[in-house]
């Protein structure tokens, strides 16, 4: 319970910080009954200068700086050895607009129109468009096309659907990462920061990239374990090249080539 409430106070900080009173009703009124605010809004956030967020969804609670914070204090504390950072499903943006304040390269990939969409107005809003390279596509072991379920209120939760007995999907291009390389022209001699949170298709988004990882030297991927499991990412990881482990948060562990 005292983490719980350690974690709400840097959440409403952070809203109070910028006298964002509505995003931190929204918070409260999100938390007890999954609602949000009713109209559209741009806030001020220590993410980004500004965020977009949707009316009913919970885009305010992405853009709060505390929002992952594990995730974010292992980025922030290794900040000096990255030069490249890829957000594979990237939802609105959040993480590539951050590292972009801090002049690194990004690139975005994130499959689902409606997030995409914010995403593009975040780079905007925050004049990061010479700084962030945008791919309306998820990434896979294959090119295709997928069908994928879309949460309206938790957008960030949108995933692919693999019962076909299943009607409301909609579908989305995926795109191997090694697919993108010549296009990309990523230096072999860059530090690269590779974030990969696509709702259990970690070990799909690994194989897409099996080039990428086998050439390039200095990588280190934080992946979201929840759905797919450490052992399945570790095994896969382990087929590409050589790695060391460890832990980032509950979800999360980081993956660093050898």
């Amino acid at each position: 319970m005292l983490k719980k409430l350690n974690t709400w106070f840097w959440y409403f900080y952070e809203y109070l910080k910028f006298g964002d009173f509505l995003s931190l009703y929204a918070s409260v009124k999100y938390l007890l009954i999954k609602k949000s605010h009713s109209k559209d809004r741009i806030i001020r956030t220590s993410v980004g200068n500004f965020f977009f967020c949707r009316k009913n969804t919970n885009d305010f609670q992405f853009a709060n700086f505390r929002y992952e914070w594990g995730v974010k204090r292992f980025i922030l504390d290794h900040l000096n050895e990255y030069s490249v950072f890829i957000d594979g499903g990237s939802c609105v943006g959040i993480y590539s607009v951050l590292l972009s304040r801090y002049n690194i390269q990004s690139i975005a990939f994130e499959p689902v129109p409606a997030n995409f969409e914010v995403l593009v107005k975040n780079i905007q809003l925050n004049n990061l468009s010479s700084q962030i390279k945008a791919f309306m596509v998820g990434l896979g072991d294959e090119n295709k096309l997928a069908r994928f379920k879309f949460n309206p209120v938790n957008t960030g939760a949108s995933h692919i659907i693999r019962d076909n007995d299943k009607p409301d999907y909609f579908g989305v291009e995926l795109r191997t990462f090694d697919s993108f390389l010549t296009e990309l022209n990523i230096g072999i001699e860059e530090h690269i920061l590779f974030k990969l949170d696509v709702e259990g298709m970690e070990t799909e988004a690994l194989k897409g990239a099996s080039d990428f990882i086998r050439l390039y030297p200095n990588i280190t991927f934080i992946l979201e374990e929840k759905f797919t499991g450490e052992d399945r990412i570790k095994s896969v990881l382990d087929g590409l090249g050589s790695f060391e482990y460890g832990i980032v948060d509950q979800y999360n562990i980081y993956a660093q080539k050898k």
